[in-house]
């Protein structure tokens, strides 16, 4: 018989913060699952490619495996979000999915997401022409799908904008980020979440954007206090690469990097004004909304260590193999 006292004790024992031991076994959950979740799917197109008698990159390449492998990533994402919360008995409102944001900060995180893109995109253009001289290889289009109509342009955004801002922020900026604060200063948890987000990319190419972009994306979460900020920035962000792959696609117009000496100049002083601009809406904007303090905790952090250094193995191994 289940009596009220055994409720009230069962709501007691349920946490409503992640801490770092938490972000330390989701990151590494995070590193493996979805490795897993790929190698079953190559062994799957090559037992098809295999009983076709085709090359196996012309089952990966296909629009609607693709399709379904970023829908089975999405839910795996949803999955452990959900089975880790449940399994440590964790609120599922601790990643802080609030919606009850003023209007006028919906179109400031809207702004903050084109800011972003055009802030950044020019200093890592930059940075894959520097790759390119060191003969990395450098991918020149959008993966997966390559928006060249309007119906892959629309699929484009749902499966490469929506979907990657919704999973990526509820890991990365609604467990890790909020679990680091629990630890570390602010600042300290913007910068760890940031980098554990470009190592997860496994690619050197996407390594400093992530860490620019982590640190924004953390910062609004921060700032607002809602995981719906980030998503938003995020999923801006997604959607104009997508439609500038669109535009070139059709008019073979883009945003191109000039490679002159001066235009890295130029590269580095666009980000510099980017991150100027951030830093006045920081001052001026949230100088009077009220910064959430989180009681600090000396959680243990080996899997924190753990996983990060696994992390960074495996990153330098993928870039070795690159080249």
């Amino acid at each position: 018989m289940i009596t009220m006292e055994k409720i009230d004790n069962k709501e007691f024992t349920k946490r409503n913060l992640y801490n770092v031991d938490d972000s330390g076994k989701i990151f590494l959950i995070i590193l493996f699952a979805p490795l897993v979740l790929s190698l079953l799917f190559y062994l799957f197109a090559s037992q098809i490619a295999k009983g076709q008698e085709i090359d196996v990159k012309s089952v990966t390449s296909n629009i609607w495996y693709n399709v379904i492998y970023i829908i089975c990533n999405f839910i795996l994402y949803i999955s452990i979000y959900l089975l880790y919360s449940k399994s440590k008995k964790i609120s599922y409102n601790a990643i802080k999915l609030d919606f009850k944001l003023k209007w006028y900060t919906y179109l400031l995180m809207i702004g903050i997401g084109v800011i972003s893109l055009f802030g950044i995109q020019y200093f890592i253009s930059a940075i894959n022409n520097l790759l390119k001289v060191m003969h990395y290889p450098v991918e020149e289009e959008l993966p997966i799908i390559n928006p060249t109509g309007v119906g892959t342009y629309f699929l484009a955004l749902f499966l490469l904008a929506v979907i990657p801002a919704i999973e990526e922020e509820l890991i990365f900026r609604g467990i890790i980020f909020n679990g680091l604060r629990s630890r570390f200063k602010d600042y300290q948890a913007i910068l760890i979440s940031a980098v554990l987000f470009a190592l997860m990319h496994g690619n050197l190419q996407q390594f400093v954007y992530p860490i620019f972009l982590g640190i924004i994306l953390a910062w609004v979460v921060m700032r607002t206090g809602s995981l719906v900020s980030s998503i938003l920035v995020h999923m801006i962000n997604n959607a104009l690469v997508v439609t500038f792959a669109f535009i070139k696609n059709l008019t073979g117009w883009e945003l191109a990097f000039i490679n002159k000496w001066w235009f890295y100049i130029v590269a580095v002083l666009i980000l510099g004004a980017t991150f100027a601009i951030l830093f006045l809406i920081d001052k001026f904007y949230f100088k009077n909304k009220s910064k959430e303090e989180i009681e600090k905790k000396k959680t243990d952090t080996k899997y924190l260590l753990i996983s990060s250094m696994i992390a960074l193995s495996l990153f330098i191994a993928l870039i070795i193999l690159s080249f």
